[in-house]
């Protein structure tokens, strides 16, 4: 556990003022892991390590051979579905809360910016077609394209309705991005 996610850990326990959304953001995002530690089991997985940081959790899966952009698609897939899964469940026992931030965080993790959930596989999909260099670099622009973008809007919506929600997060977006391109 990094100083970076306990300090992450604390400012959300601030901005929720008492309203009780953490502990189910928590719960959502655990889920969201276990999701993607079934489907690597499955594949033959074995979980090395997990770290907590600022930028989100990180698995460490070792597996006993290497596996295709399909395979690997399939482990970044299975957080999201565990979401979605999940999060109808709490819908259908009337857990309004519970449920919208479950599947808010799978789909979170379906856009297409590494290194979440769906920068993988998009980046799995270009690999297949392309080399990993042109690869590599088209899921880079795509990215920096997303979050520039969020950060504009960010800084619409912490200007014009002193909303700075958006604006976080295309931060820590970007920390994702620059901690990927950097590791």
């Amino acid at each position: 556990m990094s100083p970076g996610f306990l300090l992450l850990l604390g400012v959300l326990f601030w901005m929720d003022e008492g309203v009780g959304l953490l502990p189910w953001g928590l719960l959502a995002c655990l889920l969201h892991e276990l999701g993607h530690i079934a489907m690597a089991a499955v594949l033959g997985g074995r979980v090395e390590g997990l770290s907590l940081t600022a930028v989100g959790a990180e698995l460490r899966i070792s597996y006993a051979s290497p596996l295709g952009y399909f395979q690997e698609s399939l482990v970044a897939l299975a957080g999201p579905a565990a979401n979605l899964l999940v999060g109808g469940l709490f819908s259908v026992l009337g857990w309004g809360v519970a449920a919208a931030l479950t599947l808010a965080i799978g789909a979170f993790n379906l856009l297409p910016i590494l290194p979440l959930d769906g920068g993988r596989v998009i980046h799995g999909l270009l690999s297949v077609r392309l080399d990993a260099d042109w690869a590599d670099r088209l899921t880079t622009v795509l990215a920096g394209c997303l979050v520039g973008g969020l950060v504009g809007a960010g800084l619409v919506a912490a200007v014009w309705y002193a909303n700075v929600t958006l604006l976080l997060t295309a931060v820590w977006l970007l920390a994702g991005v620059l901690r990927q391109g950097g590791g």
